[in-house]
């Protein structure tokens, strides 16, 4: 009977840890946050900081909020000229997704909301989950092209940006390497219309050419001249959006700064909340943006001030917006859980507009 006993709580020793798990992800991340965000506010003088939040500008903030929404306009158009060459989607589909993407990075760990992206487009459009993934990945390499245009544009304006050509070096080697490998893969796809069928019992080997076949095929649009156009000019647009957004901050927190810096400051920021260190890169944007306001010649109470400020207000348009996209989509748990499609693709929400793929796009 003890040994049954013993027995039974290891078994449940497992499972309890398992359970638990989320909840310790999240208190080591919030205890990492507020570490982060800790070490700053000690480096400054908090009562100049919080003098600083009293005193902002809040006329500033309907610029600041449109900046927001209109970048995910512009994103839209982009993952519609990537997902062109498989199925024609309509912009405000692809606007309302991606404003639950953004709410769910913001409130979901690990920038999950991503996923949720990925899984409303399939079970919309019935396209797999690696040609869509190919999209998404696609999207991180346009976001590198702008952001080397703007690194490079704020290398030649300011002495004080020298520190960031090592990033520029990095973000064009990635750019070649990858429009390459994109174009590489795409080609693969375009000329093995059919798979050849793997030896049977070779099942791993048969799913992972099905794969591949698929990611290259959501890459297609890099053999498309007039796609990467739209591509590129749509991707420079939604920085330039944000760029405007970190403006209006600026404004609010009265920071005498040229317009080109807020370029670098949409560089960092974004970074920083892309490394999945901490619930939304808490602590970990605070002290980019502050690191780099101070480089420009920004006092540490402010530049901290500031940082603080923009991640707030950044935040809200999205936490405001995803639900009222989730409900224009109207969406249920299955089309945010990987559940099976099957071979019946659902009919888009009214807001969807063009949901077939246009006649002679894929030409």
């Amino acid at each position: 009977m003890e040994h049954e006993s013993e027995a039974a709580g290891a078994a449940a020793a497992p499972g309890l840890l398992r359970h638990s798990y989320p909840y310790l992800r999240t208190l080591l991340q919030l205890a990492v946050a507020g570490g982060l965000l800790a070490g700053l506010l000690l480096r400054v003088d908090r009562s100049a900081v919080w003098e600083q939040l009293q005193e902002a500008s809040l006329i500033w903030l309907p610029l600041a909020f449109a900046g927001t929404i209109v970048s995910q306009w512009f994103r839209a158009i982009r993952w519609r000229y990537l997902l062109q060459p498989m199925r024609w989607m309509g912009v405000p589909f692809l606007f309302a997704s991606n404003l639950i993407g953004a709410s769910g990075n913001i409130v979901l760990p690990l920038r999950a909301g991503e996923l949720i992206r990925v899984q409303v487009l399939r079970k919309r459009s019935g396209l797999t989950v690696s040609s869509i993934v190919a999209t998404v990945l696609s999207e991180k390499l346009a976001d590198m092209v702008a952001f080397s245009t703007f690194i490079v544009l704020g290398l030649l304006l300011f002495d004080e940006a020298r520190f960031l050509w090592p990033l520029a070096v990095v973000y064009g080697g990635v750019v070649i390497g990858g429009l390459a490998a994109g174009r590489h893969l795409a080609r693969r796809a375009e000329k093995l219309a059919e798979l050849e069928e793997a030896p049977k019992g070779a099942r791993l080997r048969r799913w992972l050419r099905r794969e591949l076949h698929s990611f290259g095929h959501g890459l297609r649009s890099f053999l498309k001249p007039g796609a990467m156009f739209h591509i590129v000019w749509s991707s420079h647009a939604a920085w330039l959006c944000e760029a405007t957004m970190y403006y209006a901050f600026g404004q609010a927190m009265g920071l005498d700064l040229s317009p080109a810096v807020y370029l670098l400051v949409v560089v960092t920021a974004t970074i920083a909340v892309s490394v999945p260190l901490t619930q939304a890169g808490l602590g970990v944007f605070e002290l980019a943006i502050a690191g780099l306001l101070v480089a420009f010649g920004v006092d540490e109470a402010t530049a901290a001030a500031y940082a603080i400020f923009s991640h707030l207000f950044l935040a809200i348009p999205y936490l405001v917006s995803g639900p009222m996209a989730a409900l224009a989509l109207r969406l249920n748990p299955s089309d945010i859980l990987f559940m099976r499609v099957g071979n019946k693709v659902e009919e888009e929400a009214p807001v969807t507009g063009e949901a077939a793929a246009r006649p002679g796009s894929d030409r």
